[in-house]
C-alpha cells in the first residue's frame, strides 16, 4: 500500500488546514482500459477519464472515490518498484454486486 497525499491547490495560499476536499483510493493497475471497462459492467459510473492513464468513478458526496492508475506510472510516481512485495490484496465494501477486478 502506498499513501499519497496531494492538494489540488497551485500555490501556498496560507496555513495549512485539517479541511480534506475529497479522499480517493488509486489502484495501480495492469490494464486501465480493461479495468475501467470491468467497473462500468459492475454498475460504476465513470466521472473522469484520460485514455488509458487514468480513470476516476462517480462517488455520492462525502464519499470515497475509486480511481485507477496504470501500475508502473503509481509506482514511478511514488518511487517504488513496480512489482512490488507482499501481499497486492485489498478489501473494500461497495453497493455493487460482489466481484473481484481483473488484477486479482
Amino acid at each position: 500500500s502506498i499513501w499519497k497525499i496531494a492538494t489540488s491547490a497551485k500555490k501556498d495560499t496560507g496555513p495549512a488546514t485539517r479541511e480534506i476536499d475529497e479522499f480517493v483510493v488509486l489502484l495501480g493497475v495492469d490494464n486501465v482500459k480493461a479495468t475501467k471497462q470491468f467497473y462500468v459492467d459492475h454498475g460504476l459510473t465513470v466521472s473522469k477519464s484520460f485514455g488509458s492513464k487514468y480513470v476516476e468513478f462517480d462517488a455520492p458526496a462525502s464519499s470515497v472515490k475509486l480511481a485507477l492508475y496504470g501500475r508502473k506510472a503509481a509506482a514511478k510516481d511514488a518511487g517504488v518498484p513496480a512489482d512490488g512485495a507482499g501481499s497486492h490484496r485489498i478489501t473494500f465494501g461497495a453497493d455493487i454486486e460482489p466481484c473481484t477486478d481483473p488484477d486479482g
